[in-house]
Formats: structure tokens, sequence, C-alpha cells
């Protein structure tokens, strides 16, 4: 793995602070036989209770809300050095406990989280097959960021985009460094993220972004097939207007009826703005599943525990479900799941919490 240099925290490290800087809490190991921590979960082990009113007899194979076959591995701490950006990104990877090549979602989360906080949506795709690498950005506050802190907005959102092409540019490394080489698939790759990490996963879609000196660049990158967005943004005043014609493969966006578009900025917008990559991009392939009375959070399963209303695991899954369709039809040319997405009748399948729409 020439050119990258990699850390990676042993399984008998000593515990250390939360919130300490990733760099302290990442020894190096120049031995790349060393240990990993490595997380192995069975995916039929999770409770289905939650989800009895979508496992209907005739309900659709394709609509995958329940936990899949595959017991599910992650690989949580490997870091990796960005000397462009003088700092040490770390990198969570999640994938089935099974033999690959597999289809691979690279997944930005949103401010303040971290790679670690999306669990219930990275295992769930493993378990049907999928791997998920997930990064923690700088805008944590795993590594001791705050909504004070005086790290420069062109630096976190720079950064972001920084994080993602490198990511791109260093499958084959992340996943040798994970254990397995060789089966993180460079030819199915999507670009998923949440909140902010959905603005983020829109750029690298192609999105514009509007620079300093006013003018726009394009970050697209063209190995990418897929756009999954979980409560996203739309438009922002620093967003082209037309620059949203430029997102062009096929795009799933996620919200919930119950979560306004804040971002910090005073202005409260209904929920359907989080719709964005659905209402505005020029994809020719694009779905929108929304879920009734859900928030941001889905009650604290994602992004930050314990926010939002009550657990909402029916929502979760309805949304995972939606979105391991998508994913089955857009990297695997699943039949099945083109047809789910075109056709299904999903509050019927969800006793009315689930919305399907579709380009």
């Amino acid at each position: 793995m020439q050119g990258v240099e990699i850390y990676k925290k042993t399984v008998n490290g000593e515990n250390r602070p939360r919130h300490s800087p990733l760099a302290a809490r990442m020894p190096v190991i120049g031995d790349m036989m060393a240990r990993r921590r490595v997380l192995v979960t069975s995916a039929l082990a999770v409770s289905t209770a939650p989800f009895a009113s979508l496992q209907a007899a005739d309900s659709p194979a394709a609509f995958k809300s329940s936990p899949g076959s595959s017991a599910v591995k992650s690989v949580s701490d490997l870091a990796f050095t960005l000397a462009e950006q003088d700092k040490m990104l770390g990198v969570r990877v999640t994938f089935p406990d099974a033999h690959g090549p597999f289809p691979t979602v690279l997944f930005s989360h949103g401010a303040l989280s971290s790679k670690d906080l999306y669990n219930g949506v990275a295992d769930h795709w493993a378990s049907h097959g999928f791997a998920t690498i997930l990064p923690t950005h700088l805008d944590s506050e795993s590594l001791g960021y705050s909504i004070k802190s005086p790290l420069p907005r062109a630096k976190i959102f720079f950064g972001r985009i920084g994080d993602m092409q490198f990511l791109l540019n260093h499958i084959d490394d992340i996943a040798a460094a994970a254990g397995i080489p060789g089966q993180l698939d460079k030819a199915r790759l999507a670009v998923g993220g949440h909140s902010f990490g959905g603005w983020t996963a829109l750029i690298m879609a192609g999105l514009p972004v509007t620079m300093p000196d006013g003018s726009l660049k394009s970050f697209r990158d063209p190995r990418l097939k897929a756009l999954v967005s979980y409560n996203g943004i739309g438009p922002l005043p620093e967003i082209d207007a037309d620059g949203w014609r430029n997102v062009t493969i096929p795009v799933l966006a996620a919200g919930g009826t119950n979560d306004p578009g804040s971002t910090g900025d005073g202005v409260r917008r209904p929920w359907r703005w989080r719709m964005g990559a659905y209402d505005h991009a020029a994809s020719a392939e694009k779905y929108a599943v929304s879920i009734t009375s859900g928030d941001h959070y889905y009650g604290g399963l994602i992004c930050r525990e314990g926010a939002g209303g009550a657990p909402d695991p029916e929502g979760l899954a309805i949304v995972n479900g939606v979105s391991t369709a998508f994913l089955d039809a857009t990297l695997q040319a699943d039949t099945a799941a083109k047809e789910f997405l075109k056709h299904a009748d999903l509050p019927a399948l969800t006793a009315g919490r689930g919305f399907l729409e579709r380009s």
C-alpha cells in the first residue's frame, strides 16, 4: 500500500476518552498483520418485532425491510493520513461476513456526527450483501468539534469533499487495511449521506460548488453509479439554482414529515425541502421515500443518540428496505428490485407509514 499511511487501534489497546483527538487515539501500527478491531454481529439476531407490520406474506421479496441472512462485520478503527489536509481520517468499513467482491457505498455522516453512528443503516445494507465505507469528517463531536469551534466553515466544507475523494481513490488500500483485500468492488460504487452528508453526496454526484471567488466548480466523480440521500438538503442561497441539472445518476431521497429543514441559519423550511435530491436533480431515474411522522434521527437510531422523538425502528426499516431495493436495482441490476421501485404500493405495505414516489 505505497503512499498510504495507515493507523489501526489494536484490540487490546488502552481505553481512551471518547473526545480525544483522533491521532492520539490511534497508535502507529507498522506491521500490516497487526490485529484489527473487528466487530461481528448476526443480522438474524436483531429483533424483528417492531417490523411485524412490514412482513406480510404478500410483501415483495425485493422490499428488504428486515435484516438479511448475512452476518455483519465492521472494522471500526482504521485511519489514514491525509497530508493535503494535515490530518488523520478515521474510517469504518462494514461488510457482509461472506465472500465478495461487494458493491460498496461511500457514506457521509451528518453535522457533528461520526462514522460510528450509522450502524442502523450500514449493518442493514451489509446483511443484504453491500459494504459501506464511512469516514469521520472534521465537524464531528467525536473529534472535539462543536458549533462554537473556531474551525473555518470552508475548511469543514472542502474537507468533507477531500475525504470522499480520498476514499474513492484508495478503495483497494481501505479493503486491504480492513482485512478484505480486493473485496470492495470499484465497478459498483454508490455515494450516500445523511443531512449535511446528503449535501456532500450530492456534490460528489455532480452538484457544483460555489467557490470563494464566485465561480462554480464540479467535483463529480464518474465512478459513482447512484446516490442515496437520507434526510438531505434542498435549495440554498449558496447552491447555484441551475446546478442541480448536473446530478444525473439514479437518485433515492428519503425524509420524514416531522423533519423541518433547519440548517442553523434561522430559517425553518418545510420537511419537503429535505427531498431536494428527488425534487431538483435531473436524473432520469429518481425515487423518494417519505415517512409519516418521521424525524431527522429516526428517534436517535442514527446520527445522534437520543435525538429526535421516540425511537422509530419501523420508520428506519421502511427507508432501509427501499434503499436496499434501490441499491439492488442500480448496483446489482436486480430485476425484482427494479419492478418493486416502479410499481410497489408502499402505503399498503406499511399501513400508511411510508410513501414512494418515482420519476
